[in-house]
């Protein structure tokens, strides 16, 4: 009995000496002032920093061709650029995720239309269809001619499916 009664304590100290450790890991590592400066003080504040292409890496999914526009020193600078991620379910998320990555003090978003993307690493092929029924439908031929920088060794279509 009295073993039992060690061993109950024991278990019980390992725990509370385990959610002190973890308590201090947080506060040091996690809560800590450089971690939060890095995660939510880092966001693009220059339209060079903007990547071009920005999509799944296979799957079908929803993407939107977003006009870059620069408001600092070199304004009326723009590019167009291709956003898709799988996990959204609105054309509108994919923009809400591009907006949380960007200083939009120093450059500002326009969406010009969304579609779809299907992406199969195993054929390398990409296939571009469809639009938005919030921002229309996208310049395809763009959005290919876009894709194509980044994957140049691609077969990229332009395919009359709808979803």
């Amino acid at each position: 009995m009295a073993s039992v009664t060690v061993e109950r304590y024991r278990k019980r100290r390992n725990s509370r000496e385990f959610l002190q450790f973890a308590k201090r890991f947080q506060e040091k590592y996690i809560l800590h002032q450089f971690w939060i400066d890095l995660s939510m003080g880092k966001k693009i504040g220059d339209i060079i920093d903007v990547p071009d292409v920005d999509i799944a890496e296979a799957g079908c999914f929803k993407y939107i061709l977003v006009e870059v526009r620069d408001r600092a020193t070199t304004y009326g600078q723009t590019k167009l650029v291709v956003r898709g991620d799988a996990s959204c379910a609105y054309h509108a998320d994919v923009l809400d995720i591009m907006e949380g990555q960007i200083d939009e003090k120093k450059i500002a978003l326009d969406c010009k239309g969304g579609g779809r993307i299907r992406v199969d690493p195993q054929t390398r092929t990409i296939s571009v269809y469809g639009y938005s029924q919030g921002f229309g439908r996208a310049d395809h031929e763009k959005t290919v001619e876009i894709l194509q920088k980044k994957y140049p060794q691609w077969a990229i279509e332009i395919t009359a499916e709808e979803y």
